[in-house]
């Protein structure tokens, strides 16, 4: 007879070990939502399409089709092949072996990337948007799509006065729901769709406090509508700030709104079921000011890079915001058959001034009209330490940090750290709380963020800040005064590349070069919901304020040239961007003022006054992109998948490096390498353009051959770009090569690292 022998600690080691296996088996029954991709829509019927989802469902709930049914919540039938449903993790796994499958991914939720920038950018007028040379009248022909949170109806920016009817082509509508009917649209807002499922299915839908229906509850859609084809405005403001017209780049292009963000940011089942509808309703553009985390996942792991691709397969041009984390390697919305947007300023900025009493003058950014009548005691908010709170920590204005009598009746410095999620505004707040009558805010990023704070108060660098607390402790009794914000033009370099902007490089495929472009981003006046605040328009800075103004050019561009493709319309844009400032000088980049480079800026600012006379342009087809996936790891299996056609690896390229793409970058240079570039002329029929290379430092690059003869538009020509090692350098190196014919120049970026350097950048 065996006996067992526990002791009470082995018993609880047991017990442990028990729980954890249910704790596990439990999350592994739990049912999430996953989307199960399928590639390219083959020409089946959407009721056959949702049929067979349904059976392949039951497949895994044990051939019960009330089960397949009930797990179900989206069918994708329209521009792809998907479908979202609540299944286990065993479940997942057994879908994502079947044929036909491409990808099983959970449902993920997304991020918002969240006027006198036009004027800034040389684009005059009120409703026309004329360019000189061109007619853009045919806007009215042009449907742009927005996937955010929706859309205020009623602002001034979305009314139709003297539009004429709806394109006949347009297979869109207007869905009815909470404060918003079918009647609700216009001629200017011509669709409008709202999307839940995906949100709901993971959050608890009592705590949606936004409108379920299109209507804008956040804000965020209203003002990146309004931005990149928003009606002129006459007098538009915020709080007396910024007064004057605005308007949209496309101010007479349609509007079509997809609303599928929500209260706590936008899921992957309801991005797809947006791009889906979009690609049926007949969009010429989507713009998406939103994007995951960094690092992004694989491509077609992820809805965006899912949706963008097989919008652009249907001739739909895709502009996507990089992201708001500010460091290397920090971008998104990385596929190469989509345009990616990083954030700049213009020359307007909203400052107050603050005055210490030995007359010393500095300035913060702002939003706040509060005005202080008389000096105050200033001190460091260290000072006034309460509680538990070391001075440290009450540097920082942390809730209940502050001690009221040492705080009453001051001003207060406090510190804002760059990993800091509590709001800028409110440590306004707690300062006013704790009875300070102003506010120096220290932020450690230097982003040039204006917030409108509830107290007189102004946002500072480090080195200002510093020297504030300096004078501080060097002087028995600091005063100062902080004035109410004011408009202030010219103050600075511009265009600046925000200090919060994320940047290449690319994290999925460095041969491919990501942002594409900068545009304005900070500090932008645009249209907002009054849901959010009490307010017809608002001050918004972000990546998810550059992207607007990049759809807006593209919108010109399809009006002007109907017939281009995405990637000529990308190419239009890039090639005609500037590398210099206002002032003629190198675009520079917050905090610290170095000198850009392409990771910042992609090709560079863009330039809406040449966009449409490009002169060379760089297309690129499905089949192209095709040939890229086959290059980055795909095989012909996966590829045929998710195209559903006879798409095949034999023509795939040496490297990604290969993709007919507006910038070049080889991240792994050995010795040589040679990339073969295709331009097509949209120019002059006859004309020559010659070859001007700036060559990244320690990398000898020839372009052969180095002069271009065309006599026919739309004439198509082949040349290679030769990089060879000739000092080898730690880190990435950039360049710039140009076709120039007359006054026609198209510039694009070269980046080069050579194999086995360090990670670092070499100007």
């Amino acid at each position: 007879m065996v006996s067992f022998r526990c002791t009470s600690r082995s018993i609880s080691i047991l017990f442990l070990f028990l729980c954890v296996l249910v704790a596990e088996i439990n999350i592994c029954l739990s049912a999430k939502v996953y989307v199960v991709y399928m590639g390219s829509k083959n020409g089946d019927d959407p009721d056959e399409i949702l049929m067979q989802n349904h059976q392949l469902l039951a497949s895994v709930h044990g051939g019960s089709i009330e089960q397949a049914q009930e797990s179900h919540i989206y069918s994708y039938r329209h521009g792809f092949r998907a479908f979202a449903a609540k299944l286990t993790d065993l479940q997942a796994f057994q879908i994502s072996k079947m044929p036909g499958v491409v990808s099983v991914f959970p449902n993920l939720k997304r991020n918002l990337h969240t006027t006198h920038s036009w004027d800034f950018m040389g684009l005059l007028g009120e409703e026309t948007m004329e360019i000189t040379g061109f007619s853009t009248k045919n806007q009215v022909n042009v449907i742009v799509g927005f996937i955010d949170t929706g859309i205020w109806p009623e602002s001034p920016s979305f009314n139709d006065a003297n539009m004429p009817p709806v394109p006949a082509r347009w297979r869109g509508h207007c869905e009815s729901g909470e404060a918003f009917n079918a009647s609700t649209c216009n001629r200017k807002l011509i669709g409008a769709r709202y999307y839940k499922s995906g949100y709901e299915a993971e959050e608890d839908s009592t705590n949606i406090v936004s409108f379920r229906s299109p209507r804008d509850s956040s804000g965020h859609g209203s003002h990146t509508t309004s931005i990149a084809a928003g009606r002129y405005v006459s007098n538009m403001t915020y709080k007396g700030l910024a007064s004057g017209g605005a308007r949209g780049g496309a101010p007479m292009a349609r509007i079509a709104v997809y609303k599928t963000c929500w209260d706590s940011g936008c899921y992957d089942a309801d991005l797809l079921a947006a791009f889906d509808d979009a690609i049926r309703d007949g969009v010429n553009i989507l713009s998406l000011s939103l994007g995951p985390d960094a690092p992004q996942g694989d491509y077609f792991s992820d809805a965006i890079s899912v949706g963008s691709f097989h919008a652009a397969r249907h001739g739909i041009l895709v502009v996507a915001s990089a992201g708001n984390e500010g460091n290397p390697g920090s971008a998104t919305n990385l596929a190469p058959w989509m345009i990616t947007v990083a954030a700049s300023s213009t020359d307007r900025d909203f400052t107050s001034d603050i005055i210490l009493e030995n007359g010393a003058k500095f300035t913060g950014e702002s939003l706040s009209l509060f005005e202080m009548k008389a000096s105050a005691r200033i001190i460091s908010a260290s000072e006034a330490y309460a509680g538990y709170f070391t001075p440290y920590q009450s540097s920082y204005c942390l809730e209940s940090s502050l001690n009221r009598t040492k705080a009453r009746g001051k001003v207060l410095v406090c510190r804002h750290a760059e990993s800091s999620t509590e709001s800028k505004m409110v440590k306004s707040m707690l300062v006013k709380n704790a009875g300070g009558v102003g506010m120096v805010l220290i932020d450690e990023a230097d982003k040039d963020i204006a917030v409108p704070f509830v107290i007189p108060s102004a946002i500072v660098g480090q080195k200002i800040g510093n020297h504030i607390l300096s004078h501080i402790k060097s002087t028995s009794k600091p005063m100062s005064r902080i004035f109410p914000a004011k408009t202030v033009l010219g103050l600075k370099p511009a265009p600046r590349v925000t200090a919060f902007s994320s940047k290449g490089p690319n994290s999925l495929t460095p041969e491919i070069l990501k942002p594409d472009v900068t545009a304005p981003g900070l500090n932008i006046l645009a249209s907002w919901s009054p849901a959010a605040g009490d307010k017809q328009f608002n001050i918004l800075s972000g990546t998810s304020m550059a992207c607007p103004h990049v759809t807006g050019i593209a919108a010109l561009i399809k009006a002007v040239h109907p017939s281009w493709s995405p990637a000529t319309i990308r190419s239009a844009i890039m090639t005609t961007a500037t590398l210099l400032d206002k002032h003629r000088k190198p675009i520079i980049v917050d905090p610290e003022g170095r000198r850009g480079n392409p990771f910042d800026y992609g090709s560079g600012f863009v330039n809406p006054k040449r966009v449409l006379d490009p002169g060379l342009v760089y297309d690129a087809q499905p089949a192209d992109y095709v040939a890229f996936l086959c290059s980055v790891g795909y095989d012909e299996k996966a590829v045929h998948q998710i195209t559903q056609d006879h798409s095949r690896c034999d023509h795939a390229f040496r490297t990604a490096s290969d993709l007919n793409y507006p910038s070049i970058t080889v991240p792994n240079l050995e010795d040589n390498f040679s990339v073969t570039r295709t331009v097509t002329n949209v120019g002059k029929p006859k004309s020559i353009y010659k070859a001007v290379v700036s060559s990244p430092i320690g990398i000898n690059v020839t372009i052969i051959p180095d002069q271009l003869i065309f006599n026919s538009l739309g004439e198509k020509m082949n040349f290679t770009v030769n990089f060879k090692v000739t000092a080898p350098s730690k880190g990435y190196a950039f360049g710039f090569f140009s076709w120039i014919s007359g006054r026609s120049r198209v510039t694009s970026p070269l980046v080069v690292r050579v194999a086995h350097s360090n990670s670092g950048l070499l100007r």
